[in-house]
């Protein structure tokens, strides 16, 4: 499968959350090292540590994106329209929104705090 970069727009009640993720998972891509597994024909990729984990796979918003955090876990998923939508057995809004802010907090955290980051390469 191709990988996708590209971050769609977010609209909606989860737009500023959504954002701050993708800026998140954009950061992780470009400055820690990562290694997949294959899972049918996709290669997933794993983040996390210290209770917060994301996994996705190669293509990131346009596959299926998974959130766990202390506070609960969801799913983020691509429609057929280009919007994602944000699935939980949670339904409460104003919780879901917590987990995406406190997901993405957890991780920032989580990896800031490492004592590496995967070194830049001339292109060449």
């Amino acid at each position: 499968m191709a990988e996708s970069q590209t971050t769609p727009e977010f609209t909606g009640p989860y737009k500023a959350t959504l954002t701050e993720l993708a800026s998140v998972i954009d950061w992780l891509w470009s400055e820690h090292d990562k290694s997949f597994v294959k899972a049918g024909d996709d290669q997933v990729y794993a983040f996390g540590g210290d209770g917060y984990v994301l996994v996705l796979d190669e293509r990131r918003w346009g596959g299926l994106i998974e959130l766990i955090t202390p506070q609960g876990a969801l799913q983020i998923k691509p429609g057929d329209d280009g919007k994602v939508t944000v699935v939980s057995t949670e339904t409460d809004q104003a919780v879901l929104t917590r987990i995406l802010k406190e997901g993405s907090a957890g991780l920032k955290r989580y990896y800031e705090n490492r004592y590496w980051s995967t070194p830049k390469t001339a292109a060449g």
